[in-house]
C-alpha cells in the first residue's frame, strides 16, 4: 500500500505549481450564475409579457360581430393559432433554459430537481410578465417593434397586420391629424403609410377617443391611393388592455366629447 507522507504532498504541490484559488473567485463565479438567472427571468417576464399582448389584442376574443367578414374567409381555430406569438414564446423557452443553466451552476443549484427550476423559471416569469403589463410593458415593446424593426411584422402575425387590409375595408393605425372642417382624418398605418381618411359620414364608438396619437380601427372602403372612407371608428385598446377601465358614464362623456368637437362623426 502506498504511503503518503506530508512531505511528499509538499514536494508534489510545488512540483506542479498548485496555488490556492481565491475566496473571491468563487464568490464572483457564483454571482456570474445568480446574475445570470436572474437576468433571464426578467427577459423572460418581458418576452411572455409581449406575447401576452400580441395575443390578446387580436379581435377574435371581442368584437364578434365586427370581423364577420374576415372570419368568413379564414376559420376561427385556423386565425387563432395564426396568432399564437410563437417568436416571444420560443424566446421564453430560451431564457427559461439559461436560467436553469444558472441556477444549476450555483453554490446549491444541484440539489434541485430539473423540473421543479424550470417550473419555477416558468412560474416567476408569468407573474412578473402579468405585472408589467399592468404598466403597458408589452404593448410599448410590441408597438416599438413592428414600427420600427424591419422584419418583425414576418415573424409575427399582430393585429396589426390584421387592420392594415384596406382593400377588405380595414384600416388601422396612429392618429396624425384631424381636419375637422373638411372632414377629413390623417392616419398613418404600421408600416409608415399616410391615409387620408373621409369621415362624412361615420359611426364612431362610445369612449373613442379621436385625438392626435392615439391609435384605432376604422372599417370603411378604399376610394383611391391612400385614401379610404369610413363607416365606423373604435379605439384600438380593448377594456381588459386598460389598465383604468372607465365607467359607464365616463364613457359616454368622451363619446359626447368626440361627437362635440367633430359633429360629423355621427350620423
Amino acid at each position: 500500500m502506498v504511503q503518503f507522507s506530508p512531505d511528499l504532498i509538499l514536494d508534489e504541490i510545488e512540483k506542479r505549481k498548485v496555488v490556492p484559488i481565491p475566496r473571491w473567485h468563487f464568490l464572483l463565479r457564483r454571482g456570474v450564475f445568480w446574475t445570470l438567472a436572474v437576468i433571464s427571468v426578467i427577459t423572460g417576464s418581458l418576452s411572455m409579457a409581449t406575447a401576452m399582448y400580441v395575443f390578446l389584442d387580436h379581435d377574435f376574443l371581442v368584437d364578434q360581430a365586427r370581423i364577420t367578414r374576415f372570419l368568413a374567409q379564414q376559420p376561427l381555430v385556423e386565425d387563432i393559432i395564426d396568432s399564437i406569438p410563437y417568436l416571444w414564446l420560443t424566446a421564453l423557452l430560451l431564457f427559461t433554459l439559461v436560467a436553469y443553466y444558472g441556477v444549476r451552476h450555483t453554490r446549491k443549484g444541484y440539489r434541485y430537481p430539473t423540473l421543479r427550476v424550470i417550473g419555477g423559471s416558468l412560474l416567476l416569469s408569468l407573474a412578473l410578465s402579468g405585472f408589467m403589463n399592468l404598466f403597458d410593458v408589452g404593448q410599448i415593446i410590441h408597438r416599438y417593434l413592428i414600427e420600427n424593426v424591419r422584419g418583425y411584422d414576418h415573424l409575427v402575425y399582430a393585429n396589426e397586420q390584421r387592420w392594415t387590409q384596406a382593400r377588405k375595408g380595414w384600416l388601422g393605425g396612429k392618429v396624425i391629424r384631424l381636419d375637422g372642417s373638411r372632414n377629413v382624418l390623417v392616419v398613418m398605418d404600421y408600416k409608415k403609410r399616410i391615409w387620408s381618411v373621409d369621415i362624412a359620414d361615420t359611426d364612431v364608438n362610445p369612449g373613442t377617443r379621436i385625438l392626435p396619437g392615439k391609435y384605432i380601427k376604422i372599417t370603411g372602403l378604399k376610394t383611391g391611393q391612400l385614401e379610404f372612407r369610413a363607416s365606423s371608428i373604435q379605439a384600438w385598446e380593448k377594456k381588459f388592455n386598460k389598465r383604468l377601465v372607465p365607467a359607464a358614464g365616463a364613457a359616454a362623456t368622451s363619446a359626447d366629447t368626440v361627437r362635440k368637437d367633430v359633429p360629423a362623426l355621427s350620423r
